[in-house]
């Protein structure tokens, strides 16, 4: 056991905010209930204390609650986002693929082996609406 003779120094009020807020402060159940047993030599009950609001600080105790809440649900938002964007990867890429097929499977229908600017501009997303527009032209030109 620590020594917490100096808590005999303290006077009732700083006695009874040690015991009120020993967590906010880092102190240990030790500490506290030395504290509590100061203030019983000084004529405090246990009774008293509870009665006076003294044994406990609901607002930290409800405020370190959320706390380690937020800490949860930050944690789980954080793997559903990971996980959610890791989906839209995958998905990302098998219909790139298959667009990728699509642009190959067009130029041979039109008896070309392919543009190869065409096909890997089918890998660049921001190049699809020019691609869909040239393809659609060509389509036009297909007797």
């Amino acid at each position: 056991m620590e020594d917490y003779s100096i808590l005999n120094k303290f006077d009732n009020d700083k006695l009874l905010d040690v015991v009120k807020n020993y967590k906010r402060y880092g102190y240990d159940d030790e500490l506290r209930e030395y504290a509590i047993n100061l203030l019983g030599e000084r004529g405090w009950s246990r009774e008293e204390l509870q009665q006076f609001g003294y044994l406990t600080n609901h607002d930290y105790d409800e405020a370190e609650r959320q706390y380690e809440a937020f800490k949860r649900n930050s944690l789980i938002a954080f793997c559903a986002l990971v996980f959610s964007v890791g989906i839209l990867v995958v998905v990302y890429i098998i219909f790139l693929f298959r667009a990728y097929r699509n642009v190959i499977k067009f130029y041979r229908a039109l008896g070309r082996s392919g543009d190869a600017d065409d096909t890997l501009n089918a890998l660049d997303l921001l190049t699809y609406f020019h691609l869909k527009e040239k393809m659609k032209e060509e389509l036009k030109g297909v007797r």
